[in-house]
């Protein structure tokens, strides 16, 4: 596992050490153009632990050359976060992958697990830190931002959010079975820590970016709460994920126009995180913004005689069609099953079943 320790410290006190000398920026800018590089292409190849170490040694120098409070800083921890983000985004696929092998070899449940479990299932949190249970992982859903004109920073993040899959299968494949729990604990230790890791470097970020007030710093900031909701969702801390979500809307729509995809995504992330909240009414509602949203941008775009824009109004109907789907699903939720038309044999299966899929989400 990766030393995340060298950002560990996100206070003031690396500014005692600036007022104790005077930084040589001749001697320090190439460092960090150097360690920005190596994080970035690291980043772009899904090697989410040497960007985790290049981000947070950059966070760490940045914050000791311009100061706590400065943006620069601001921006270093945000990448540093979505590093750590994407990396417990990948451990909490192995893990379920793995209970999802075992299962399919006849494994089972303790009571232990399954009370455990049940015990998490029903558990409230009332902070804003992401919870222990850390293990929901979103595929699957419509892509807002596929045919837009993207900066590479952009592209290379949902490149290397979609490029860790063989990476996760391949792991899952050569890990060796075991019915000792003592490196599987250990390992979603490890995972539930670069959650909290990735929600507290993310919300250092947001603190600092909200003092700024020019446009390009205030959507720096809405793409911070929408990483901390992004945190917040995988952590299945679905309220506080509507919080940012909803933040992140409200700075958004002062500065994006009615047929901004950005926004149409944004929206689909409230209705989300609403839905997974058990709030399908509101979710639905704003559902219908995403549609209009969307449905004004294909109108302008079909009037436009450019052919990029024709190709991207070609690929707006599919994310239309991905909407309406989601819009169809969310209405008519799937019904469960009803244990009692079944056998014993085959109600005793179906709960096992149900146990050991619930251990892998």
């Amino acid at each position: 596992m990766t030393d995340k320790g060298k950002q560990a410290n996100t206070s003031s006190s690396s500014q005692e050490q600036n007022g104790s000398a005077p930084v040589d920026f001749q001697a320090v800018m190439p460092v960090i153009s150097d360690l920005l590089e190596r994080g970035t292409r690291a980043f772009a190849l899904a090697n989410w632990e040497e960007a985790i170490e290049n981000f947070g040694e950059l966070s760490s120098i940045t914050e000791q050359t311009f100061g706590s409070e400065s943006q620069r800083y601001a921006d270093c921890l945000v990448m540093y976060g979505r590093a750590l983000l994407q990396h417990a985004i990948e451990q909490s696929a192995l893990l379920a992958q793995r209970a999802l092998a075992d299962a399919a070899a006849g494994g089972s449940l303790s009571k232990d697990d399954e009370q455990k479990n049940g015990e998490e299932e029903d558990a409230e949190r009332d902070d804003g830190a992401p919870s222990k249970r850390a293990k929901f992982s979103f595929e699957g859903e419509p892509d807002f931002r596929q045919v837009e004109g993207l900066s590479p920073e952009e592209d290379t993040n949902g490149k290397a959010a979609g490029s860790s899959s063989k990476g996760k299968e391949k792991a899952a494949d050569e890990q060796p079975q075991s019915d000792e729990g003592g490196d599987e604990d250990d390992e979603e230790e490890d995972q539930d820590d670069d959650f909290a890791a990735a929600w507290d470097v993310l919300d250092v970020a947001r603190v600092i970016q909200a003092k700024a007030t020019d446009r390009k710093s205030r959507l720096k900031y809405a793409e911070t709460l929408m990483l901390l909701g992004d945190v917040s969702m995988e952590s299945e801390n679905f309220a506080q994920a509507v919080n940012d979500f909803t933040e992140a809307l409200e700075v958004k729509q002062q500065f994006l126009g009615d047929d901004s995809r950005e926004l149409a995504e944004l929206y689909y992330k409230v209705a989300l995180a609403h839905e997974y909240n058990r709030d399908t009414p509101k979710a639905l509602e704003l559902m219908a913004d995403v549609q209009r949203i969307l449905g004004t941008r294909l109108k302008n775009l079909e009037s436009s005689s450019s052919a990029e824009d024709k190709e991207e109004a070609e690929t707006l109907e599919d994310v239309l069609a991905d909407v309406a789907g989601k819009i169809e699903e969310w209405k008519s939720p799937q019904k469960p099953v009803d244990l009692s038309s079944l056998s014993s044999e085959e109600a005793a299966l179906a709960e096992k079943a149900k146990a050991m899929f619930k251990q892998a989400l």
